[in-house]
C-alpha cells in the first residue's frame, strides 16, 4: 500500500478529502499534454508531441509510371544458359502448410508497398520509406504478424525523425541546420524547464533517436493493454470499500485508528481489485500512457495516487494569469525531490514476486507498486531484475527508458544551476532557489546508466525469434541490418518474405538482395503470382536481371500469363525486355530436351510487340535451321504458317526506314530476311514435293482398285454391251482426272524445287563478310545447305522420271537432262554442295535421262 498519510478523522470518505486536489492536479496534467506551438524560444519546429515521447506524422507519397523501351536490333543468336540443372529459380523453403505460408493478400501488400517505393525514393526518399516501412507494417499486423508489424513499425518511425535515423546509434548531425549544445541550451535561464529538457531531447541526434525507439516500444505495448475500468462498478470505483467498512464496524478501541502508512493489510475483495488496478496502471505506463494510469486511479477514488504519478509531468511551465495580472507556477518545482521520493517508495515496496494472491493470476498490490515508482524514478535495478518485465520488448524499454530519463535529470539539474547562477534577488519561477541534495542524489544513483549504449542494450536483451534480432540489428543501424539480413538463415515463406523485404532498404549491399530476393520470386512463381514478379527482378544487381526474369519466362506457357509477363517485364524492366525475350526463346530452342511444340510456342513471345519483329525472324530462322537439318519439314511447315506473321518482313523493312541507324540495321536486316526467305523457298518446295507424292499415291491406289469391272448376272447381251460402254466411260473420265491432277502437283512441285536450286545468288550462299560477322550462323546455314542442295536436286529428278514413266512424256526426261546445264552453272554455286560420288550418280541420271528420251522419239543435239 502507499505511505501517503491521510486525515486520522474517517468521517469523511478519503475520495472526498482529494477531490479539490485532484481537479487542480486534472488540469495541470491537461494543460500539460497540449501541443507546443511555440517556436520562437528553441528551435524545434517540425516535431510534435502529447508527451516527451511522441513525434510527427507521415505523408503518402506521389505516384509515377516508367516509359517502354524503344526497339533496339539484336539479331545474333543468344547461347545457351548454363546447363539445364541451373535453369531452375533457387528454390525456396518448403512449409507444412502451403496454403498458411502462401498469403496471397501479404504478398500483393507488399509488392505494393514496394512499388510505392520505387516510384518516388529518388524524388523524396524520406517520405517514399515513410510510405514503405508504413504500409508494410500495416500489412503484417493485418495479416497477424504483429512481431514483423511492430520491425516495420520501428524503420516508419526511425524515418519519420529523418533518413539519418537510419543509419547508426549515433547519427551524423544536419550540417545545414547547427544544433546548440547541451550547455547552450540549459544555459538559457528565460526558459522554461519544459521547453529546455524538450530541446535537449530533440536537438541532439543520438537523444533524439533514443526518443523515437521509446516511442516506438511504447506503442506496440499499447495495443497490449488490460483493464477494467472502475466506473463500471460502483464498489470499485470507491477506495477500499470493504477495509472502510472494516474499520467502522470495529470496536470503539480499533476504530478510527486506521492509518495507510501502517501495515494493515486490505480486507475483502479491495486486495484484487487494488491488484487489478495498479496492474492496469503499470500496463499503461509501460505504453507511455501516464495520464491514462491518472485517470483511471481517479476513476477508482484514489486521486492521490494520481498526483504522485503525476508529478514527473509538471517540470516547471510558468502560465501568465492576465486576469489577476500576476504569475502563477504551474508544475512541480521539486522534480528531483519528486524523483527521489518515488525511488525510495520503488525500493520499500520491492518484495518477491514469485508469489501470487491466492485463487488469483495477480500478484500483490505492492508488487506493481514498486515497478511503477522504479520506473517513474528510473531505477533501472529494480525494473531490470522483475519477473513481471521479463520479455525482449520489455528489457528493451527499460534500458531506452532510463536513457531518457537520465538526459531529463541531467538537463534539469544543470538548467536549475544556470539559473541559480543567473538569479539576483528572486529566484526564476518553477527553480528553487537553493539547491537542494535530491538533485545530485538522483544524478549519483543513476549514474550507471551513463555506462548504457545501444551495443550493451542488445547484448542483454533476450531474443527469441527472427524479428528480435531484426530489431535489435535496427538499433545498430544499417551496417548491422545488412549482416543480420546476409547472415540469417529462413525457415519459411514467412520469413523469406520478411527478410528480402528488409533487404531492400536503400544502401544495403546488393548481394544480400540477390541471396533473398532470388527464392522469393521462385515462390511468387510457384504461387502462380506472376503479377507480383517483375517489379521485385528490377531490384536484383543488373547482371542478375536479365538471367532471372528468363528463366521465369521459361516457366510460363500459358498465354495469358505470357502475356502478363510481358506487359510487367515492359513496365518495370524496360531496357532489358528485349534482351530477356531473345534469351528466353534462344534457350528454348537450344535446349535438347525440349520437344518441337514448346519451340515453336516459343516464338509467341516475340510477337506482342512489332518492335520485336526482327529478333522474331532471327530467331525463326534459328529454330528452322535446326528443324530442317533434323529433317522435321512437317514442322517446318507449321512454324511458316502459324508462328511467324505474314506482315513480319514487311514490318521489319518499315521500322528499319524510320532508323537513324537504317544502314547498318538495313544490312543486318536485308540478311536475316534473305535467310528466311530462303527457308521458307525450301520449306514450300519440300511440302509441293511430298503433295505431288500423295497425289502419285492416290492414282495409283485408284488404278490398282478399279480391277475388273463388276459382273451381273441375267442381262440380256444388249444389256452387257451398254454396261460395259459405260464402265469404260467412267474409266476414262477417271483416269483423265487424275493425270490432270498429278501434272498439276508435278509442275507446282518442279517449279518450287527449281526456285530453290536457282536462287539469286545461290541458295543459302553466304559471302565472306557475313561468315565473318557470325562464325556460328554461317556454319549452321552451310550445313544446312549441303544437305538440302542435293535432296532437293534429287526430288527434282524423281519427279522427272517418274511423270515421264508415268504418262511417257520425253519433255519430262529433256528437262531431267537439262538439269546438267543448271548443275553446271557457276553461279547456281550447286556443285559446291554435291560430293564427287554424289555427281557421278548425278551424271548417270542424266544419261539415263537422255536414253528415255531417244527411246521415245527425242532427238539429241
Amino acid at each position: 500500500m502507499p505511505r501517503f498519510g491521510l486525515d486520522d478523522s474517517m468521517e469523511d470518505d478519503p475520495v472526498d478529502l482529494a477531490e479539490d486536489a485532484y481537479s487542480q492536479i486534472s488540469s495541470q496534467l491537461a494543460a500539460w499534454s497540449g501541443d507546443d506551438t511555440n517556436d520562437d524560444t528553441m528551435d524545434i519546429e517540425s516535431h510534435r508531441r502529447k508527451s516527451l515521447f511522441t513525434r510527427a506524422g507521415f505523408v503518402r507519397p506521389p505516384l509515377s509510371s516508367p516509359k517502354l523501351s524503344d526497339f533496339k536490333k539484336s539479331a545474333n543468336p543468344t547461347q545457351a544458359l548454363a546447363p539445364s540443372s541451373t535453369l531452375a529459380l533457387p528454390p525456396p523453403p518448403s512449409d507444412g502448410n502451403a496454403n498458411a505460408s502462401s498469403r496471397p493478400q501479404l504478398s500483393e501488400s507488399y509488392h505494393a508497398s514496394l512499388s510505392t517505393l520505387l516510384q518516388s525514393y529518388s524524388s523524396d526518399p524520406s517520405v517514399a520509406l515513410q510510405s514503405y516501412f508504413e504500409m508494410l507494417s500495416k500489412g503484417a499486423s493485418d495479416e497477424g504478424f504483429h512481431d514483423e508489424g511492430n520491425v516495420w513499425s520501428l524503420l516508419h518511425n526511425l524515418v519519420q525523425g529523418g533518413v539519418e535515423m537510419l543509419t547508426s546509434p549515433n547519427p551524423p548531425p544536419d550540417p545545414s541546420s547547427p544544433t546548440p549544445t547541451f550547455g547552450e541550451i540549459t544555459g538559457n535561464v528565460a526558459a522554461t524547464p519544459e521547453v529546455v529538457t524538450q530541446s535537449v531531447l530533440t536537438s541532439d541526434p543520438r537523444t533524439f533517436r533514443r526518443a523515437i525507439i521509446l516511442d516506438w516500444l511504447e506503442s506496440c505495448a499499447a495495443e497490449h493493454v488490460v483493464y477494467v475500468d472502475p466506473s463500471v462498478s460502483h464498489k470499485k470505483s470507491k477506495m477500499w470499500p470493504d477495509t472502510l467498512s472494516f474499520i467502522r464496524s470495529s470496536s470503539s478501541e480499533t476504530k478510527g485508528s486506521f492509518d495507510p502508512d501502517t501495515n494493515h493489510s486490505l480486507k475483502g475483495t479491495d486486495v484484487i481489485d487494488e491488484a487489478e488496478l495498479l496492474s492496469a496502471c503499470l500496463q499503461f505506463i509501460r505504453a507511455g500512457k501516464l495520464q491514462e494510469a491518472c485517470d483511471l486511479c481517479a476513476k477508482a477514488g484514489q486521486p492521490w495516487r494520481a498526483a504522485s504519478f503525476a508529478g514527473g509531468n509538471l517540470t516547471g511551465e510558468v502560465v501568465v494569469d492576465v486576469d489577476a495580472g500576476s504569475l502563477a507556477v504551474v508544475g512541480n518545482p521539486n522534480f528531483c525531490l519528486w524523483r527521489r521520493v518515488c525511488w525510495s517508495l520503488g525500493r520499500s515496496l520491492k518484495q518477491n514476486a514469485s508469489k501470487k494472491i491466492m485463487g488469483s493470476s495477480l500478484y500483490p498490490p505492492s508488487t506493481y507498486e514498486s515497478l511503477i515508482y522504479a520506473a517513474l524514478s528510473n531505477d533501472r535495478d529494480t525494473l531490470l531484475a522483475s519477473p513481471l518485465l521479463p520479455s525482449f520488448f520489455d528489457k528493451l524499454w527499460v534500458n531506452f527508458r532510463c536513457l531518457h530519463n537520465r538526459t531529463i535529470d541531467e538537463t534539469v539539474v544543470a538548467h536549475n544551476k544556470a539559473r541559480r547562477a543567473a538569479a539576483t534577488t528572486f529566484a526564476y519561477p518553477g527553480t528553487p532557489i537553493t539547491e537542494d541534495k535530491s538533485e545530485s542524489e538522483q544524478l549519483s544513483h543513476t549514474a550507471a546508466i551513463k555506462s548504457v549504449n545501444e551495443n550493451t542494450i542488445v547484448a542483454t536483451s533476450p531474443v527469441t525469434t527472427v524479428y528480435h534480432s531484426a530489431i535489435k540489428s535496427i538499433i545498430l543501424g544499417l551496417d548491422a541490418v545488412g549482416a543480420f539480413v546476409q547472415g540469417c538463415k529462413y525457415e519459411s515463406i514467412d520469413q523469406l518474405r520478411f527478410l528480402a523485404h528488409l533487404s531492400l532498404i536503400p544502401d544495403l549491399k546488393m548481394g544480400v538482395k540477390t541471396s533473398l530476393l532470388k527464392p522469393y520470386i521462385s515462390h511468387l512463381v510457384d504461387m502462380r503470382m506472376l503479377e507480383l514478379v517483375a517489379v521485385y527482378v528490377s531490384m536484383l544487381d543488373e547482371n542478375d536481371i536479365v538471367d532471372t526474369y528468363v528463366r521465369v519466362c521459361l516457366v510460363t506457357e500459358d498465354v495469358a500469363e505470357r502475356r502478363l509477363v510481358y506487359n510487367l517485364g515492359t513496365e518495370h524492366l524496360p531496357g532489358q525486355m528485349e534482351e530477356i525475350l531473345s534469351s528466353s526463346v534462344a534457350n528454348t530452342i537450344l535446349s535438347p530436351a525440349n520437344p518441337s511444340s514448346s519451340k515453336l510456342s516459343a516464338l509467341q513471345w516475340l510477337t506482342f510487340d512489332d518492335s520485336y519483329a526482327l529478333e522474331l525472324l532471327t530467331k525463326a530462322n534459328l529454330l528452322l535451321r535446326q528443324l530442317m537439318t533434323e529433317g522435321l519439314f512437317e514442322t517446318s511447315q507449321t512454324l511458316v504458317v502459324s508462328h511467324v506473321p505474314e506482315a513480319t518482313v514487311q514490318t521489319i523493312r518499315d521500322m528499319v526506314e524510320t532508323k537513324e541507324e537504317a544502314k547498318d540495321l538495313g544490312d543486318e536486316a536485308e540478311s536475316v530476311i534473305w535467310e528466311y526467305e530462303s527457308l521458307v523457298a525450301s520449306v514450300i518446295a519440300i511440302t509441293k514435293y511430298t503433295l505431288w507424292k500423295e497425289t502419285l499415291a492416290k492414282a495409283s491406289v485408284a488404278d490398282d482398285a478399279s480391277g475388273d469391272p463388276l459382273q451381273v448376272h441375267g442381262l440380256t447381251l444388249e444389256e452387257k454391251e451398254i454396261m460395259d460402254k459405260m464402265n469404260a466411260r467412267e474409266s476414262r473420265l477417271a483416269s483423265s482426272s487424275k493425270a490432270k491432277d498429278l501434272a498439276e502437283a508435278a509442275s507446282e512441285s518442279v517449279a518450287a524445287l527449281q526456285a530453290v536450286l536457282l536462287f539469286s545468288g545461290g541458295y543459302l550462299n553466304m559471302n565472306a563478310e557475313e561468315e565473318q560477322e557470325n562464325e556460328q550462323r554461317a556454319s549452321e546455314i552451310n550445313h544446312l545447305r549441303v544437305s538440302l542442295v542435293p535432296l532437293l536436286l534429287n526430288m527434282l529428278m524423281h519427279v522427272h522420271f517418274t511423270m515421264g514413266q508415268q504418262t511417257s512424256d520425253r519433255s519430262y526426261y529433256q528437262a531431267a537432262m537439262e538439269m546438267a546445264v543448271t548443275v553446271a552453272k557457276p553461279d547456281t554455286f550447286i556443285l559446291e554442295c554435291l560430293s564427287q560420288e554424289a555427281v557421278g550418280e548425278f551424271m548417270e541420271k542424266v544419261a539415263e535421262a537422255g536414253n528415255k528420251y531417244v527411246g521415245l522419239g527425242g532427238t539429241l543435239g
